[in-house]
């Protein structure tokens, strides 16, 4: 039986993963739905179930993404790969060596898209106000700018049992840009202080930090 997750924090931003049906029901109770068309100039998504991420480079400027998510790229651009803190990626779920992409010129591109039929999400990390985004093992894309992927560990052995989302954890944090995708309807919800939602354990793509993590 899947077990279903409650998180409680003080005006947090949490990411969900929905059927058709159960957005509808969610709508009605103050949900949002998760919509972005891109930030003009920087990236753009498009499509509606199967999209594709469009990023503009400036010379000099590295996008790092997972390999084999690359479709298309300007022929100005400089592949390459990284094998940084693999150790931490790979904790986190991601493989150790990375992809990276660096513009030959202010008009270089690069265009992604994920493993899955999903639903591109981006998150400015910049204003998680100097905290981390925990993330559904396995959802991060790409990046832009100052974005460090990192792991951490849930002790608790009910949650990491229970909750669905394993002992290791994937996190994100930085000043830049971070691309993760999911399936489905996405819905954010921004929970006030003390607030608790009871969820499906299959459903959460990403929660910050300062939510708590629990099950019911």
């Amino acid at each position: 039986m899947c077990k279903p997750a409650s998180l409680a924090n003080n005006t947090s931003i949490l990411l969900l993963q929905l059927s058709l049906l159960t957005f509808c029901i969610a709508r009605m109770k103050g949900f949002d739905a998760y919509t972005s068309d891109g930030v003009q100039g920087k990236y753009e998504i498009l499509g509606d179930d199967m999209q594709l991420l469009t990023v503009n480079l400036k010379d000099g400027e590295k996008l790092t993404c997972e390999p084999g998510s690359m479709s298309f790229m300007s022929n100005d651009v400089n592949a390459g790969v990284n094998c940084d803190a693999c150790c931490n990626r790979c904790m986190g779920g991601n493989p150790c060596i990375m992809s990276t992409y660096t513009g030959g010129s202010d008009e270089s591109y690069v265009a992604l898209s994920p493993k899955l039929p999903a639903k591109i999400v981006p998150i400015d990390c910049s204003t998680l106000n100097g905290q981390a985004m925990r993330c559904k093992s396995g959802t991060f894309l790409g990046h832009i700018g100052d974005v460090n992927l990192n792991f951490d560990f849930d002790f608790n052995c009910i949650t990491c049992c229970c909750a669905g989302q394993g002992c290791v954890r994937q996190k994100v944090d930085g000043t830049g840009s971070a691309f993760l995708f999911a399936m489905g309807t996405i819905l954010t919800k921004e929970l006030a202080e003390g607030e608790v939602l009871v969820i499906d354990t299959n459903s959460v793509v990403g929660w910050q930090e300062s939510v708590q993590l629990g099950i019911k």
